[in-house]
């Protein structure tokens, strides 16, 4: 019943955001947990949910996952050939935006491939890529980033928790008094 574009690792996280009754649910195969995952839709009614605003119940749900997946993720070959790219620009910027040193002939080429790029800022490496070419003064129009609601979600999460494990100095002034007995 669900469409097998869905990986296992979606219907984990589907499970994980509604609170599915599941046990361990990985420790079946795809099949299964999606004969499962069905099964325990039928007794259970899912709650809306911000990560995804989309489904309001389990109809909702059960449509979505009868159709092929929406191809907003790479394949491997593509994800490989969009890292090369990104490691390209990384490149160029790392060695003083000099174009003489890369294989590329133009700004404008570099401004090109960096805008395709940006379209895939869920992988680490072209995030890190566009935010180092945009640092390039040479390109005056700043490329932005298209980061999924998901990982955006993830990312501010990563930052709250380095900022509280950072170690911090304060200082507190005014008048204090000390009395030994």
């Amino acid at each position: 019943m669900i469409h097998k574009s869905f990986t296992k690792k979606d219907l984990l996280d589907f499970i994980n955001v509604y609170d599915l009754p599941i046990d361990d649910p990985k420790q079946y195969s795809k099949n299964n947990l999606a004969e499962i995952f069905v099964d325990s839709l039928n007794g259970f009614d899912i709650t809306w949910n911000n990560e995804y605003p989309d489904f309001f119940n389990n109809d909702d749900l059960l449509k979505y996952l009868t159709e092929q997946k929406s191809n907003e993720e790479l394949n491997y070959r593509e994800k490989s050939e969009m890292i090369q790219k990104a490691k390209k620009i990384i490149n160029y910027c790392r060695n003083g935006f000099m174009i003489s040193i890369t294989d590329y002939l133009s700004i404008d080429q570099i401004y090109q491939e960096g805008i395709i790029v940006a379209n895939h800022c869920d992988i680490p490496t072209c995030r890190r890529a566009i935010d180092e070419l945009n640092n390039d003064p040479k390109i005056r129009n700043k490329i932005e980033k298209k980061i999924s609601p998901k990982v955006k979600k993830t990312l501010e999460q990563k930052k709250i928790n380095k900022d509280e494990l950072t170690p911090k100095l304060q200082f507190h002034t005014g008048n204090y008094e000390l009395v030994f007995d």
